[in-house]
């Protein structure tokens, strides 16, 4: 089993990077966490042309037909570019619409006409969707889980970490879009895969953004990269990421093969990237000192990004619960 990207991996990466790079820039990005908006039509039309919420779908369907994997390495580019968690929510909705056979939702979905938000379940009963405003519609997991369609008003103002979304608080929605329960069952899983992908993501541009400023910033004559408090976090930071990388390919391509652990270790590759990626942004805020605290800096980004992800498809409670359910099936 090789877990290595291969070149043509690599090309898909390297498109969605250069994408994000051009549409999202760090003063792009940091203009809409100050306007308090998720991106204009445009950046969800490019995404969709490029095929990012397509490409698991079936040729026929309008998609790639690409496996689970490369869908996996599309979110990590995501993760680390910091860009709309409801990306995830697109990509989710085209999977339900395609299983209820609606096509035309599917295609509106796909092609960035109707956006599509995500719902994330609270302890009440309640739940707290991700930037509803101008949205057609909703993915949310917990009980019910599914497509449902967006409510036109209602809803109050939720607080949140993360300063680059907004968050509406709902009380319920209409009857989801009918799908089978096997293929509701296989979307969410692939929406914890992706959720992991994505703060794996996380982890890499913590990791990134901590390596370049120890080789930059320079004290006493000498880059702070050369002393060993500095030098060894960042090696530490290097293995939590690997890790969190290797696994999280690893159950990618376990669904890939469907084979039976596979919701085992999808499980373990959230709960092992939720730690890459808390403990990385945690060490990232440290290593850049006193401006890790600023407003300008991207460091609380990935931090509060971090939170916010550990929240989507299941907490790290929920995924332990997963684990320890699931532990005696494994092979």
């Amino acid at each position: 089993m090789d877990l290595l990207p291969s070149r043509d991996q690599l090309d898909l990466t390297a498109t969605v990077e250069h994408f994000l790079d051009k549409e999202l820039p760090k003063s792009v990005r940091h203009s809409l966490v100050d306007a308090g908006t998720p991106g204009g039509p445009e950046l969800w039309r490019g995404a969709a042309e490029l095929g990012m919420f397509s490409l698991g779908l079936p040729e026929e369907a309008g998609g790639s037909n690409c496996p689970v994997v490369e869908e996996a390495l599309v979110f990590q580019v995501i993760g680390r570019r910091l860009a709309p968690v409801n990306f995830l929510a697109s990509v989710l909705a085209g999977r339900f619409a395609h299983a209820a056979g609606d096509g035309e939702l599917r295609d509106d979905v796909t092609s960035g006409a109707k956006r599509v938000a995500l719902g994330l379940p609270q302890a009440a009963g309640d739940f707290d969707v991700i930037d509803l405003d101008g949205a057609a519609l909703v993915v949310r997991a917990g009980n019910p889980a599914g497509l449902f369609r967006a409510p036109q008003e209602g809803g109050a103002a939720a607080e949140g970490l993360d300063p680059s979304v907004h968050l509406t608080r709902l009380s319920s929605l209409a009857e989801p879009v009918p799908v089978p329960p096997a293929a509701r069952d296989e979307i969410m899983l692939l929406g914890t895969l992706l959720t992991a992908a994505m703060l794996v993501g996380v982890a890499e541009a913590a990791r990134d953004a901590s390596v370049a400023y120890a080789k930059e910033r320079v004290q006493f004559g000498r880059p702070i990269g050369i002393n060993q408090a500095i030098k060894h976090r960042c090696a530490d930071m290097t293995m939590s990421a690997e890790a969190a990388a290797s696994l999280l390919h690893f159950s990618a391509l376990a669904m890939r093969d469907r084979r039976s652990d596979a919701e085992f270790q999808v499980a373990a590759a959230k709960r092992i990237a939720t730690a890459a990626a808390l403990d990385n942004a945690r060490a990232n805020v440290q290593i850049h000192g006193g401006m890790g605290y600023t407003w300008e800096h991207d460091a609380h980004l990935l931090l509060t990004r971090a939170h916010l992800l550990d929240q989507l498809s299941g907490s790290v409670r929920v995924q332990q619960g997963i684990l320890l359910h699931s532990a005696p099936s494994v092979p």
